[in-house]
Parts: structure tokens; sequence; C-alpha cells
């Protein structure tokens, strides 16, 4: 008998859980963000929403599927996948904070 070396769900599922919970706050901030911009600068809003809003979506639907190939990878002793997730949540938070700061710029 082949002994695992993880848990067979709970690992790959408590993973996939945080990274859903990251991307479907940083849509929040991105709404709230857009709620606050846009009195002041429509454009500004509307750039963030139009941006940051599918990002993350793409974002929550790379973190799904991750979560199936890592489930069905660590099942077969394959390689896990590589970092597109981490990447694109990265991107998507730094577009997020420097949009921040030229609303906090523009305000003044």
């Amino acid at each position: 008998m082949r002994r695992q070396p993880w848990d067979p769900g709970l690992q790959v599922e408590r993973t996939a859980l945080a990274w859903m919970r990251t991307c479907l706050s940083l849509i929040v901030v991105a709404l709230i963000a857009f709620r606050f911009a846009a009195p002041k600068s429509l454009a500004l809003a509307l750039g963030l929403g139009a941006v940051v809003v599918p990002l993350a979506l793409l974002a929550l639907w790379l973190a799904w599927r991750r979560y199936k190939t890592n489930a069905a990878n660590l099942a077969e002793g394959k390689r896990l996948p590589g970092a597109l997730l981490p990447v694109t949540m990265t991107v998507v938070t730094a577009l997020t904070g420097v949009l921040g700061f030229v609303y906090v710029v523009l305000e003044r």
C-alpha cells in the first residue's frame, strides 16, 4: 500500500477557498473604490471597474480551475500547475493600489 504524504482533500480545498476569498475581496474593494471615485472622477471609476473587476473574476476562475487541477494531479502524483494565478493576483492587487493612489492624488 502506497502512503500518501497529504490529506487527499482538505489541503487543496483550504488553499482554493483562500484564493477564492481573496478574489472576492478584490472585487468588493474595486466596487467600493468605484463608489467613492465615481462622484469625483467618473473616468477613473470606470477605468477601475473595467480593469480590476474582470481581472479579479479571471483570478476567481483560475482559482477554481487550479483547485480542480491540483486535486487531480495530487491524486495521480503529477506536478502541480504553474504560477498564473499568483501572477494574476499580484497584477490585480498592484493595479488596485495604483488606481487608489491616483484617486488620492487627484482628490487634492
